[in-house]
């Protein structure tokens, strides 16, 4: 209280009968005295708020499933030798799903609109073999020109648009 004049400790006086909290009252010193608030700021604690988070875990639940349970069976109406030259256990690549849960398979159209390609993303494991199983299954020629992979980024591209059909050969293989 040295530093402070003889006016200004008797207007200080004044203000603290005045006021009783110590928020208004060091508002009200800021604005008014700014030499004593070093002074007055040890001695009045200043107030503050705190927000606390908190984190809510839910316990997990299983999706609940939109399809009927016939749907799920295997279906019958497979012809029997597709069926029995491709093993459904230990395939040698796998196929991940979007974030939305949907199979990564695009129809992209190309060159004005006349070259039509279906795209198959996401791919992990033997890419030879995925392709020779979908030559196999969608009865194409097993030349390069008709599925062929890039090697750089593990997408498999299969002339013209068959997406229902490359949708199917997924779905059988449960992926």
């Amino acid at each position: 209280m040295a530093s402070i004049l003889p006016a200004q400790r008797s207007t200080i006086q004044c203000f603290q009968r005045r006021f009783t909290s110590p928020a208004s009252f060091n508002s009200l010193l800021r604005t008014a005295v700014p030499e004593s608030r070093s002074l007055l700021s040890h001695s009045f604690p200043a107030t503050s708020s705190r927000t606390i988070v908190t984190h809510i875990t839910r316990p997990f639940t299983a999706p609940k499933s939109t399809r009927s349970q016939a749907s799920l069976q295997p279906q019958q109406s497979a012809p029997a030798g597709q069926a029995d030259s491709l093993p459904l256990t230990n395939l040698p690549y796998f196929i991940r799903r979007t974030p939305s849960n949907q199979l990564p398979i695009y129809l992209v159209t190309k060159a004005g609109g006349t070259k039509q390609e279906t795209r198959l993303r996401k791919t992990e494991g033997d890419l030879n073999a995925l392709r020779d199983d979908l030559v196999k299954y969608l009865g194409l020629e097993a030349k390069p020109s008709e599925v062929y992979i890039n090697q750089t980024n593990g997408h498999i591209t299969i002339k013209g648009w068959r997406k229902p059909e490359v949708m199917q050969f997924l779905l059988e293989r449960r992926f």
